[in-house]
């Protein structure tokens, strides 16, 4: 009674695909298949082994040597780096009158000036119990009528509406 009761109260509610008790019903049964579209060349007829074509002859030796010479000068060559080209490709546009040619290379390192060296031990020893240095006079704030005066108010349109009262 209380499954029964469960199950009813189930049903009723959303819930997710994999809780609820009616999807998992038309899987348990197959129903959900049913509704499932045929593959794709279901309705053409199966292969046929007897359609393959047979095995090609093979190339006579002098063939064979042409071509593996062939493939070990283009792995020769693909281990070189490519030289630059001169001329345009045939179908392209040659270069813009002009213009510099494209550098082979990047440019090199900028070399930086040498700084002057930190004098690290340089440094004004005290000896112990003598008395500072006294720093030198701290110069006066500047006077008001170097400052300028203030900046004028903005104008009534720039400002924040009234409140209402």
């Amino acid at each position: 009674m209380l499954l029964l009761s469960l199950v009813t109260q189930l049903a009723g509610c959303a819930v997710p695909a994999q809780l609820n008790p009616a999807l998992a019903w038309r899987e348990v049964t197959g129903a959900n298949l049913e509704s499932r579209l045929a593959p794709p060349g279901l309705d053409q007829p199966s292969g046929n082994l007897g359609m393959v074509p047979a095995r090609p002859d093979r190339p006579d030796p002098a063939t064979r040597t042409s071509l593996d010479v062939a493939l070990a000068a283009d792995r020769d060559r693909s281990r070189e780096p490519l030289a630059p080209r001169q001329t345009a490709l045939p179908g392209f546009p040659a270069a813009a009158p002009g213009l510099p040619a494209l550098p082979a290379a990047p440019p090199a390192r900028p070399s930086l000036a040498r700084a002057a060296p930190v004098p690290w031990t340089a440094l004004p020893v005290i000896p112990p119990g003598a008395a500072a240095p006294e720093p030198g006079a701290v110069p006066d704030l500047p006077t008001p009528d170097l400052l300028g005066l203030p900046p004028a108010p903005p104008s009534a349109d720039l400002l924040a509406p009234a409140r209402p009262r």
